[in-house]
């Protein structure tokens, strides 16, 4: 089910029985598993690999050429970001976020670029990651912590 109100960019492979809610956005690109579940008003850029039976949830913001491994749980509001010095106008090297198969993102945490989450690792609410966080660790606040 893909709502009439999201916005699907070129070439963007969608896995069988994926649910797109309104308003999300899937860039240029992309490719969802099977089973995924985009929430509305989430945002995910060009080239993302999205696994099998991922949830992302309302207004979540994935950047480009993100990887998001098997069975991943991203809460509401969740940002995940890709550039280390952003400025306007000027060009920059993303460096995108790996969330491995099974690791959880609590609502509204922030991740800073090229983390990655372990995986079955849990991300506390309202955390800012900014290290990698080993698999099966649980980490939280500001900035994340075991």
């Amino acid at each position: 089910m893909i709502s009439p109100n999201s916005t699907i960019g070129k070439n963007v492979i969608v896995g069988e029985e994926c649910k797109v809610w309104q308003y999300a956005t899937i860039c240029d690109g992309t490719i969802l598993g099977d089973h995924v579940v985009v929430g509305s008003c989430a945002w995910i850029g060009k080239g993302c690999v999205i696994g099998d039976g991922v949830r992302i949830q309302h207004g979540a913001f994935i950047p480009n050429n993100c990887v998001i491994e098997e069975d991943v749980f991203i809460g509401p509001n969740v940002t995940l970001t890709d550039d280390l010095y952003p400025r306007a106008g000027q060009p920059y090297k993303p460096t995108p976020s790996l969330l491995e198969k099974g690791c959880s993102l609590g609502a509204g945490c922030t991740v800073l670029p090229g983390v990655v989450i372990g995986r079955h690792a849990m991300v506390g609410a309202g955390a800012v990651v900014t290290q990698d966080v080993q698999p099966y660790t649980k980490v939280k606040g500001v900035p994340a912590g075991v």
